[in-house]
């Protein structure tokens, strides 16, 4: 029985769309006499035409390629630069990697338009590993809100309608393509649409081993001596007369914190037995993975005084530990904001933030602001790029280039007060200096290391803003009049270093171009307290230590 002509033709488009000569040619052969003789009947001039087709859709297929890029085009009103790519190059987003570029499916007739509208364009051979591919979408009024009927025919599947950031977080069920980027903007409810940005701990800070040392007479805690760090930030000078900060809350947001530490435990903020909350596993165990958060937590407020380990800048303060970076020292944007909302919700004072990425969205700019309108300090670290670091002025990095005024943006200084040769700075977007070169810490399961980075100078500035809180105000309160005085506290008492006026400091409100952290002002302003009596050393920390070969 001879199938009708329409079907042959049917069957032959099919084998056209594929772009497997080869194989489709042995499998029609298979086909029935009948169908081979209806093909034959076909004119050459159809036969032409079919032909056509074929090469037509198999270059289609073969002539897409994939790009990673940092797409810095203009964006659009409503468009991050990435999704304004889309729909002009008419490429295809499928997600965003760890280094920030967004990885990009490109038709060969649109990589000229593609390539003029991008900073930097990278062909790869194998599709790059993808770490996010959902998008944040902002709506400017909670009583409209984008329609579900838009985020269907968008191909896009929700995740969560976070209303106290007034965004959705959703999941594209393919690539996104410039038709869903149209079907979005057709919906007027749609303010703004991005990338659900990775930000990440810095370029992997170095570690370096450590081994004992001996006691300094203004604490029992072993390693103190190591410590270059409190002394070049003028804490020793202060702690014979104020050290601690009981009532002052200050969140990590990291990669969690190891709570059980001897150095942290009692100085862990808690509530009903919770520590804080963990929105990379959306759970309240914020427990550390990675090592990150807990070292930068030590630096804030590492229990004094008690023959154990390292000190911090506080000796006794409140750490909430946030978790949004999972093992890999990776997390979304959306988690962060996440984060920040929380620990202000639940008073913290100040949030420590050594984590950071190339590309920002208003949602995580929206969300320091709700913190700045709160009174809460936002502590960020400049950023690391290996060799000479990187100008912020000409290449933002986030959170700390956002331009809030409770952000303070912290570059990172040496033993001999130079700056750390991987440290981000720039004149009006890096605001202050402090030790984050071979800084010893706390690392999980009760041991310690050594770092260097930015990660490691904020949570200086951290500790030292809760001393400053603590001494200024009797009952320190989240509010924009008590944040905005620690936080000029900190910048007016910065000490001059001259060969680090050109790295950064001259925006307002820093005060002190080239300033680095000093808070030995607060010795002159505390009341007088009775020096601490060293107790006898405990041998408990030297079996503690640990050596990680892929940190030297």
């Amino acid at each position: 029985m001879r199938l009708p002509r329409a079907d042959a033709g049917t069957i032959f488009t099919q084998f056209a769309h594929s772009g497997n000569v080869r194989r489709e040619a042995i499998r029609l052969q298979s086909v029935r006499y009948g169908i081979a003789e209806e093909f034959m009947n076909i004119r050459p001039h159809r036969i032409l035409l079919l032909v056509c087709a074929v090469l037509f859709f198999t270059e289609q297929t073969a002539f897409a390629r994939k790009f990673r890029l940092h797409s810095r085009c203009r964006a659009e009103h409503r468009l991050s630069s990435e999704l304004a790519m889309v729909r002009h190059a008419k490429s295809h987003y499928m997600g965003v990697c760890r280094d920030g570029k967004a990885v990009f499916e490109v038709p060969v007739e649109q990589e000229q338009v593609m390539r003029s509208m991008a900073e930097g364009v990278e062909k790869e051979d194998a599709v790059p590993e993808v770490r996010s591919t959902r998008l944040l979408i902002s709506y400017a009024d909670q009583r409209s809100k984008p329609r579900a009927e838009t985020l269907r025919a968008a191909g896009l599947n929700m995740i969560q309608d976070y209303s106290h950031g007034s965004f959705l977080i959703v999941e594209p069920q393919g690539a996104v393509t410039s038709d869903a980027v149209e079907t979005l903007l057709a919906d007027d409810a749609v303010a703004y649409v991005a990338p659900d940005y990775i930000m990440s701990i810095p370029d992997r800070e170095a570690a370096d081993t450590t081994g004992p040392a001996n006691p300094d007479v203004l604490s029992n805690d072993p390693y103190l001596d190591r410590l270059w760090g409190m002394k070049n930030c003028g804490a020793t000078k202060v702690w014979p007369v104020i050290r601690d900060s009981p009532t002052v809350i200050v969140a990590v947001i990291d990669s969690g914190v190891d709570y059980r530490h001897p150095d942290l435990k009692d100085n862990m903020w808690s509530r009903g037995g919770q520590h804080g909350y963990d929105f990379y596993d959306n759970d309240n165990d914020p427990l550390d993975e990675e090592n990150h958060g807990t070292h930068v937590a030590g630096t804030i407020a590492g229990v004094g005084n008690n023959a154990v380990g390292v000190v911090g800048v506080s000796w006794k303060a409140q750490i909430m530990a946030m978790r949004f970076l999972g093992p890999d020292g990776s997390g979304a944007t959306s988690d962060a904001v996440r984060c920040i909302d929380w620990a202000v919700d639940n008073g913290a004072h100040i949030l420590c933030n050594s984590w950071g990425g190339p590309d920002s969205s208003p949602e995580l700019a929206e969300a320091v602001a709700r913190a700045e309108r709160k009174g809460v300090l936002f502590v960020a670290a400049a950023g690391n790029t290996g060799g000479t670091g990187n100008n912020n002025d000409l290449r933002p990095g986030y959170p700390a280039s956002l331009t809030q005024a409770n952000v303070i943006a912290v570059g990172a200084i040496d033993e001999n007060d130079a700056r750390g040769s991987f440290s981000h700075y720039g004149q009006q977007s890096v605001d202050i200096g402090a030790p984050g070169v071979q800084i010893l810490s706390t690392t999980r399961n009760n041991k310690y290391d050594s770092y260097s980075g930015t990660s490691m100078a904020a949570p200086h500035v951290a500790g030292a803003a809760a001393l400053v809180w603590a001494n200024t105000f009797a009952a320190p309160t989240q509010t924009p009049t008590q944040m905005t005085k620690v936080r000029d506290l900190i910048y007016e008492n910065a000490r001059p270093v001259a060969a680090l006026r050109q790295f950064w400091g001259h925006r307002a409100p820093a005060k002190i171009p080239g300033g680095v952290l000093d808070i030995s002002f607060l010795a002159r302003t505390a009341p007088d307290v009775p020096p601490v009596t060293p107790t006898p050393r405990r041998r408990l920390v030297e079996n503690r230590m640990i050596v990680d070969p892929t940190r030297l």
